[in-house]
């Protein structure tokens, strides 16, 4: 290790660095000040010293070579998650950040770069995931010995608005259910009063629903893969697979549907496009969700609210913390009672069930 003075072939001084790394081999690097040199020399030998001694050259490669490198070993993640991994990266990072080497990232030219995604059109709960995937990649440099830290240390993502939770009243569920294309009425009624996903109700298929026992089971959902097509999927944890038992108001919405509405056989899907397949959740929305939220006054609300409309009714009843797998068909009926009072419909919780209780109904 060492710093040599020398002069270039048109008079102008440099300051060159030698080092030579854990593997005998040596490396050097050239400053135009010997303060500089100083400071890297100083760097270096203190990694060195405490074990965490990074090849200088390592940090030479892109940031998309290095993504690229990194994508390839996201084996773990749910198709939809690697995709928007990679989609927030592809759109929105390797377009400003791409050719630029890995040691060459620093905190101004990140920040530069995540205010210039906050100035645009991007939300800040968008701008807020490009800067988790970026925390990922850069993290993942430091561990494969490629950096010797991340320069997004310090760097604080923009401040995300906690999104008011909208929460239907009963009248409010009847009200949208029977304003929406009668084909998904039932959608209404499910979505508000069993607390399914968006994801999970465009992919209950009619086996899962057993309306003699009044119950149905969740087990897969529709979701994007790595190509963006809509395809089915399994559920994101196993805590997800779930029965939900089903006041009568729910089973008798069910049973006008699934005689009139749904696919046909075994397989067949509950909830279906005007031409029988799996919905579409982007077209649903728009086609079908948001103009109908509109017309019944209700707007603005996400189909994910219905989902909140489910934990607000079944909490209104004071249960919610104490029920136990094999009441859940006791509360459906309190329910109904409390639904007939109020000229409206309620929900009945969430049961999460056992291993035993899925022998024979995973997904296929």
């Amino acid at each position: 290790m060492g710093i040599e003075r020398r002069t270039t072939k048109i008079g102008d001084v440099r300051y060159e660095v030698r080092l030579r790394g854990p593997d005998g081999r040596e490396r050097s690097r050239t400053f135009r000040t010997r303060k500089a040199a100083e400071t890297y020399e100083r760097e270096l030998l203190t990694q060195r010293d405490r074990g965490g001694w990074v090849d200088p050259r390592a940090g030479r490669i892109t940031l998309a070579d290095w993504v690229a490198e990194w994508s390839a070993t996201l084996v773990n993640l749910r198709p939809s998650s690697r995709r928007i991994y990679l989609d927030n990266l592809r759109l929105h990072v390797l377009p400003e950040l791409g050719a630029v080497q890995l040691n060459k990232l620093d905190k101004a030219m990140l920040r530069a770069a995540l205010a210039k995604l906050s100035t645009s059109h991007l939300k800040p709960a968008s701008v807020h995931q490009v800067y988790r995937v970026l925390r990922r990649v850069l993290t993942a440099a430091v561990e494969n010995d490629i950096l010797v830290r991340s320069p997004l240390e310090g760097i604080k993502p923009p401040r995300v608005e906690p999104q008011e939770m909208r929460f239907l009243a009963p009248g409010d569920v009847a009200l949208l259910a029977a304003t929406i294309d009668a084909r998904y009425r039932a959608f209404v009624t499910v979505g508000a009063y069993c607390g399914l996903r968006l994801g999970e109700l465009a992919g209950l298929r009619r086996h899962r629903v057993d309306l003699l026992h009044r119950h149905l089971q969740v087990v897969e959902q529709l979701g994007r893969d790595d190509s963006g097509r809509w395809a089915m999927q399994p559920l994101k944890t196993r805590s997800s697979l779930r029965s939900v038992a089903l006041p009568a108001v729910v089973v008798d919405s069910l049973d006008h549907h699934l005689r009139q509405w749904a696919g046909r056989g075994r397989e067949g899907f509950v909830f279906t496009a005007p031409d029988g397949g799996h919905l579409d959740p982007d077209n649903f929305r728009s086609r079908v969700w948001t103009p109908a939220v509109a017309a019944a006054g209700l707007a603005p609300l996400r189909i994910h609210d219905l989902r909140h409309t489910t934990a607000s009714l079944v909490m209104t009843l004071d249960r919610y913390g104490h029920l136990m797998p094999g009441r859940a068909q006791d509360v459906a009926d309190r329910l109904d009672a409390l639904a007939k009072e109020a000229s409206a419909e309620m929900i009945p919780p969430v049961i999460p069930l056992g291993p035993r209780d899925f022998r024979g109904i995973g997904p296929k």
